[in-house]
């Protein structure tokens, strides 16, 4: 607002000045208050034309400057960094992985289960909805591992028959949700695995292609609420690797709940 108020002062001082020259008699008076009034207005004229034509153009080769510079830096500090997509660490929660998702994107997630799933149970939904798929893989609760996993955290409420319940009780929500959304345009497929969980891993595709990703640490506390480390899509960059070791785990169970399927969707009976 205050812009357009001083532009608009100014063509308005350089209209008064030229108007001004025709009522003095003085030509050098003359000469001045024109050439006062010739120089405001064709500096409002070249601010608006320099705004219309050359200001998008100017700034975008000033932000690309400012990356490429930004990324030189960045890689000195964390060698290799935007080589292979490393993005930085971020508080991305597991819920958060469903959101913005809609018509030819597909998230893919490895986790164990996550116990806040009450607060990202409505945003699955509307993914699947909007036309997103996604593709989880969930530990096994009968599996050595979930016992295992539940073993390495030190907080209370994680022993080995809750851990187990609790990704029980995960999968049984996952499987109504599947039924629920059977005749949306997206679709939500699940599976379980027996073997290592690695580590949790939520990555965006979009029309097939990687574009982003976040993937956090098994570590003592639980790590559904843990520092994340951001990804970015980058060739020969770690995203890729990510999504190869994702499909590879996925092809190789073949149990699932699918909300495509002509039948019921019945978690219960996974091994």
């Amino acid at each position: 607002m205050l812009r357009h108020t001083t532009t608009a002062l100014f063509l308005l001082l350089g209209v008064v000045a030229y108007l001004l020259s025709a009522l003095v008699d003085s030509d050098a008076f003359r000469a001045v208050l024109q050439g006062i009034g010739s120089f405001l207005i064709a500096a409002v004229a070249i601010g608006y034309a320099y705004q219309y034509f050359l200001s998008d153009e100017i700034e975008t080769r000033t932000v690309s400057k400012l990356d490429e510079v930004l990324e030189h830096r960045i890689d000195k500090i964390i060698l290799g960094a935007s080589r292979h997509g490393f993005g930085g660490f971020v508080n991305a929660a597991p819920r958060q992985a469903f959101e913005h998702l809609s018509v030819g994107d597909e998230l893919l997630w490895l986790d164990t289960y996550s116990p806040d799933l009450p607060l990202f149970g409505s945003k699955l939904r509307q993914a699947v909805r909007a036309g997103a798929s996604l593709r989880m893989l969930v530990i096994d609760p009968q599996a050595d591992t979930a016992r295992m996993r539940a073993d390495e955290i030190v907080e209370p409420g994680y022993e080995r028959s809750k851990f187990c319940a609790d990704a029980q009780a995960f999968l049984d929500y996952l499987g109504a949700a599947a039924k629920e959304l059977a005749g949306e345009p997206g679709r939500l497929e699940v599976r379980c695995y027996e073997d290592l969980p690695c580590i949790p891993m939520h990555l965006h595709l979009r029309q097939g292609e990687p574009v982003t990703g976040t993937t956090g640490f098994f570590l003592s506390a639980p790590s559904f609420d843990e520092a994340c480390i951001s990804w970015s899509n980058v060739r020969g960059g770690m995203l890729g690797s990510f999504c190869q070791y994702f499909e590879h785990k996925w092809a190789q169970q073949p149990s699932h709940v699918d909300s495509k399927a002509h039948e019921n969707p019945d978690l219960s009976t996974l091994p």
